[in-house]
């Protein structure tokens, strides 16, 4: 497997089951970019189509680092999103607005496989890349488009434009999310139902590959992040129609376990989570010896869980608030890591709630190595989350970090057949652009630390393993 998974050597031919599939995509934000992203990692060649007219916001945020009006230009290099949506992305730098650029982007587009974008429809209609469009340029193409709501004109939602997390409160997710007592909490910022779009069109992608190597033709495929979001509330909606209560914010709770929850422990915001499954392993809670040391609500100094009826987990949801007072005095009393190794050992589902410095010290998280550091044009080396999927004999990988922006125009252009003039042409008319200053080489305040944690595998331009495990 050494050509599949690098060696001294190394990698040779690649292996990767995408190797091959060119990718057209013109995306913003996270929807499109993940799916891409998870494309690039198994060896597609991802085109990201890029304009200074209207940038990704990845590109927007840049690093409170890179704010010297020195930097201004290259700023937009600087983001931790670039190298976490774009890794192992061309950039391209294409005006489409401009003929000169549209006319660039129809040329690389009949070399793709794949057209990708989470712009709303009747933009991208707008910019002539609407599906009928590109047709005419590559007949087999496998269009997805991303949408909050669909491309049918006739659907109610189709002019309205969407972005992850305003789709968590239009499909009811916010109603389920935080505590009774109290207003919906929402989702986290961090937008789940882009993800969860972006992986979708990637399964949906991979599907309309197989069937063209089978048929020949290409494929639409209409991917509404609506539609998406709303598939992860599918039981709840099916008891909706029959006759099932109303689901309604619970906390930390669930319905198949008690106690369930986040308990206090000793400490500054310190919290262990514990979740009693099943009989047995209530009853090895109530058997801690420890909590002979808790007063009893009769005040005998007995442990105070047996004082209530508790043998089923109807009874135990019935006395939820009374369990929770008296399991949090226990954990307040030990520290987070105590109370976890203390209930696993009774066999009780328990671990510490961990921050991000915890998560980064945590030996699971060390053993898989989640991140990777590879070359950047921009910065030397960077950052950014290994794809999960670890494929024994095609594992994913890449051989450079987040690109500059228009970096790779150039090339790309001389690649579908534009002469050097051409293209200094092209850039002057402002058709085109490449990326500023590609000489300044930059580096994170935090490169040095990537080594000390020990949680990143090292890739060098060829995708050899140059450090940490694979």
């Amino acid at each position: 497997m050494a050509d599949a998974q690098g060696s001294e050597t190394g990698r040779g031919a690649d292996a990767r089951p995408l190797a091959g599939v060119r990718v057209f995509e013109i995306s913003i934000a996270v929807a499109a970019p993940c799916c891409g992203k998870v494309l690039a990692h198994h060896g597609a060649e991802v085109f990201k189509v890029e304009a200074r007219s209207y940038p990704d916001v990845a590109r927007a945020f840049g690093s409170a680092w890179a704010r010297d009006p020195e930097l201004a230009d290259v700023f937009c290099d600087t983001g931790p999103y670039v190298p976490e949506m774009s890794a192992g992305k061309r950039s391209v730098g294409f005006e489409l607005k401009l003929p000169g650029g549209l006319e660039a982007a129809r040329r690389l587009l009949a070399t793709c496989d794949v057209f990708l974008t989470n712009f709303a429809a009747p933009g991208v209609a707008e910019l002539g890349l609407d599906y009928e469009s590109v047709t005419q340029v590559r007949p087999d193409i496998i269009y997805a488009g991303m949408t909050g709501f669909g491309v049918d004109p006739e659907m109610p939602y189709y002019p309205f434009r969407a972005f992850g997390p305003n789709q968590a409160p239009l499909v009811g997710w916010d109603a389920l999310t935080g505590f009774p007592h109290e207003e919906p909490a929402g989702i986290p910022s961090i937008a789940p139902p882009d993800y969860m779009g972006g992986l979708h069109t990637a399964v949906a992608i991979l599907s309309a590959l197989v069937e063209r190597d089978q048929t020949g033709q290409g494929r639409f495929i209409d991917i509404s992040q609506l539609e998406t979001t709303v598939s992860f509330l599918g039981p709840y909606l099916v008891g909706q129609g029959m006759g099932v209560p109303e689901p309604f914010r619970n906390g930390n709770r669930v319905s198949w376990a008690a106690p369930a929850g986040i308990y206090p422990c000793a400490g500054d915001d310190r919290w262990v989570a514990v979740e009693v499954q099943s009989d047995e392993a209530w009853q090895s809670l109530v058997g801690l010896a420890e909590w002979s040391g808790i007063e009893g609500h009769d005040g005998s100094g007995q442990a105070a869980l047996s004082t209530y009826p508790h043998e089923t987990l109807a009874e135990r949801i019935a006395n939820h608030d009374a369990i929770d007072a008296e399991l949090s005095a226990w954990t307040s009393r030990r520290s987070a890591q105590q109370a976890a190794a203390q209930l696993q050992a009774l066999g009780v589902a328990a671990y510490e709630v961990l921050d991000h410095r915890g998560v980064l010290a945590d030996p699971q998280v060390h053993d898989r190595r989640p991140y990777s550091v590879a070359p950047c044009a921009r910065l030397g080396r960077d950052l950014f989350v290994r794809n999960p999927l670890r494929m024994s004999r095609t594992p994913p990988y890449v051989t450079r970090a987040g690109p500059n922006m228009g970096g790779d125009t150039a090339d790309v252009l001389t690649e579908i057949g534009y002469s050097g003039s051409e293209v200094e042409q092209m850039v002057a008319d402002g058709a085109v652009f490449t990326d500023s200053r590609p000489e300044l080489v930059l580096e994170r305040p935090f490169d040095r630390w990537y080594e000390s944690v020990g949680i990143a595998e090292f890739y060098d331009a060829e995708g050899r393993v140059t450090g940490g495990r694979q």
